[in-house]
């Protein structure tokens, strides 16, 4: 029997609903699928391509160069939307794109995969910055002033998640779906699904146990969400992304960036600490060492421009001939 007679006749939208509803994937990762590949259904459509076995690479091509160059690119999009892609966008389009092809020929829905050979461009992620110490230190201190004086509760527990985000460097998922049954009885231990629906282990030591213990106390009764508004529902990741976003501005930390923020400030700060690259990798749930690696090269320029503060050339230079008294250098008027 050939590839030709065991390939399945589905059509490209067909061909993605299966694709995204496979039942392990994360509900994220799903979303994010659907949303990519619904708007490829779409351009296929509107461009009038062929039926899923006459789809080619120029196909493909043609599509990720028009999510480069149309700013007003899904007809459904909000015009807040509306913006040039940056070149991780378009990469992150390829790579889905060639996920459903990839996984298309594996299941003989096609008997060859037209972008085995689609070459994708750099995604030139922008670095990351982390929090400093002074800024995470005034979010905490404003959580600490709200448990003293004015909302005993939203304190509390604000104080926990940015306790829990700053000690392990969690995901923003990750710590939104904690339940109590991922707690360990002492509180010493948390078990994280991580992406990939992969469970991973997390210690919890000193103050973010004590932020920890002091939420459970005051948190409401009731359901197995650990995190939870004042009137007993469960925060959602925007509930938490906002949270983060009004406490900043109230501590006055400037800049961009949200949640993942904490997670760079939590890898630098172990890095810089002393830990190993692969004990960081296992903590933070990276499958492999490349993710984690940013974090050390940020931790390495970081040291570098310590270093050159110190040892500047220049700055060498003059000292030593002011520690030699001088021999006729300076700036004269």
């Amino acid at each position: 029997m050939t590839n030709q007679t065991m390939t399945q006749t589905v059509s490209l939208l067909d061909l993605i609903n299966r694709f995204s509803g496979r039942r392990h994937l994360a509900e994220r990762t799903r979303e994010y699928y659907t949303s990519i590949l619904n708007n490829f259904a779409w351009y296929a459509r509107a461009n009038d391509w062929p039926e899923l076995e006459g789809i080619t690479r120029e196909h493909v091509s043609s599509f990720l160069d028009y999510v480069a160059t149309e700013e007003h690119r899904w007809p459904s999009a909000r015009r807040s939307a509306w913006k040039k892609a940056t070149p991780a966008t378009i990469h992150h389009y390829g790579q889905v794109i060639k996920a459903l092809f990839s996984w298309a020929e594996d299941e003989e829905y096609l008997a060859d995969n037209p972008l085995r050979r689609l070459k994708l461009g750099s995604p030139r992620y922008r670095d990351v910055e982390p929090y400093t110490d002074d800024e995470v230190y005034a979010m905490l201190e404003v959580c600490s002033s709200d448990e003293r004086f004015r909302y005993r509760y939203l304190g509390t527990r604000n104080r926990a998640i940015i306790s829990l985000f700053v000690a392990t460097g969690l995901r923003l998922n990750e710590l939104t779906q904690i339940t109590l049954s991922d707690l360990d009885p002492k509180l010493q231990q948390l078990r994280v699904m991580g992406k990939g629906a992969k469970l991973r282990v997390v210690p919890l030591n000193g103050e973010a146990r004590k932020a920890l213990r002091r939420y459970l106390e005051v948190r409401p009764k009731g359901g197995d969400a650990l995190w939870k508004s004042d009137d007993g529902q469960a925060m959602t990741r925007h509930g938490v992304k906002i949270m983060i976003v009004r406490l900043r501005r109230r501590a006055g930390v400037g800049g961009r960036g949200g949640p993942h923020r904490l997670r760079h400030y939590f890898a630098t700060r172990f890095l810089e600490a002393g830990g190993d690259i692969n004990t960081l990798r296992l903590l933070l749930g990276h499958s492999t060492l490349n993710m984690s690696l940013k974090y050390s090269r940020f931790v390495d320029m970081g040291k570098a421009l310590a270093s050159h503060e110190q040892f500047s050339p220049l700055d060498r230079l003059y000292d030593r001939r002011n520690h030699r008294g001088g021999d006729g250098w300076g700036y004269r008027e």
